[in-house]
């Protein structure tokens, strides 16, 4: 009896906490929402130069990176990148994983995709991307500070990002998605709770709402495929 009023306490604690996927997101963000929007318009022709090379749609790419806009703050980053170049070059990840840059990336996360796309990409994306030189990348000082340059640089930005996506239909190419929007809210929760997971795993991840816009004054959090979801039926 004491297991299940705990069980529905909690339950009845992540409803309140949490907004329901139908949420207005416009409005929950406010001019968050607005400033993500704008970047994405005033940054269309890069992003739309990279998805064409990769053969991705630019719209998904958008929908996948955009809660991370929505979040991303100017003061807050420019602290991390400082902080993050003299931990992260000096002692590796294990002492500094921040995420970075407009899409919020860690330098965890962009080593696992020089990995990664170098084992699983077809050599024509690899020569787009040209992540073959970072084959077998050793990890010491100087490649980290050079990765950390990659990750606050847009352009290098999106090429992981392209190669993130391509990875993705690699590794889960054997899955089914009933539209392509089951399929983009999948591949957006593979960017936000990591694509080495396998896929049961991420499926589980994707129903919860762990994504919270780092404003320190609000105890809520989101689902981020949700918010993924809006921006693509409704912005793009």
């Amino acid at each position: 009896m004491i297991s299940r009023f705990i069980i529905i306490v909690i339950g009845a604690f992540f409803s309140w906490n949490s907004p329901d996927p139908s949420y207005n997101y416009r409005e929950e963000f406010g001019n968050d929402y607005t400033w993500a929007i704008n970047w994405l318009q005033q940054n269309n022709s890069s992003i739309e130069k990279y998805a064409s090379l990769f053969n991705i749609p630019s719209k998904e790419l958008k929908a996948i990176v955009f809660p991370e806009l929505v979040r991303y703050n100017t003061v807050y980053d420019a602290i991390e990148i400082n902080t993050l170049k003299y931990l992260y070059v000096s002692e590796g990840k294990a002492y500094a994983d921040f995420s970075v840059g407009y899409f919020q990336m860690k330098p965890s996360f962009a080593q696992m995709i020089e990995e990664d796309a170098n084992a699983m990409l077809d050599s024509s994306i690899l020569r787009i991307s040209g992540l073959t030189k970072f084959k077998n990348n050793a990890d010491y000082d100087l490649s980290r500070k050079a990765r950390i340059t990659r990750i606050t640089n847009l352009e290098d930005q999106l090429i992981y990002l392209c190669a993130f996506y391509k990875i993705c239909q690699v590794k889960f190419a054997k899955q089914r998605f009933t539209t392509n929007l089951d399929k983009l809210k999948f591949f957006a929760t593979c960017y936000n709770a990591g694509y080495r997971r396998n896929y049961a795993k991420l499926v589980s991840l994707q129903a919860h709402n762990y994504f919270h816009t780092g404003k320190l004054w609000s105890n809520k959090h989101y689902n981020y495929a949700d918010i993924c979801a809006y921006y693509f039926l409704h912005e793009s």
